[in-house]
């Protein structure tokens, strides 16, 4: 189960948006480069996406036949759990200090933020559906 290349995957890819934080954070890049927390909420959001696809398709924890599943609730499942965890990372972030929700920016950067996991959703939807051929 945990050598599946999907696990394997979702893995390296948390841990590159782990050490891109990390560095964003370590030498302020958030606040130096406006865009830069776009591409990290990308692959946040395909992350989230994969993760998910493993755990509810692949790990055997819920579902046990993929093929058995439609693709429209697949690909429901999967953008739903991207934006209640981008939802909450937002929630996190502004409890957490890291944002100012005085900054007028803020209004604007929150929906682009969630939008951007939205699509790195829809990314790891669609990696999976090439995934689900292969695995046929």
């Amino acid at each position: 189960m945990l050598k599946q290349k999907l696990f394997v995957e979702q893995f390296i890819l948390l841990a590159v948006v782990a050490l891109l934080d990390f560095i964003a954070l370590k030498f302020y890049l958030y606040w130096i480069f406006w865009w830069f927390d776009i591409p990290v909420h990308f692959l946040g959001g395909l992350w989230v996406g994969l993760i998910v696809m493993w755990f509810f398709f692949f790990s055997g924890f819920i579902y046990k036949d993929v093929n058995l599943m439609k693709k429209t609730k697949i690909f429901f499942i999967i953008i739903l759990s991207v934006i209640i965890i981008g939802v909450l990372w937002e929630v996190f972030e502004v409890g957490a200090g890291l944002i100012s929700t005085d900054e007028y920016g803020y209004f604007l950067d929150t929906p682009l933020d969630i939008i951007m996991d939205i699509f790195g959703g829809i990314v790891a939807f669609i990696y999976a559906k090439k995934y689900f051929r292969h695995k046929q």
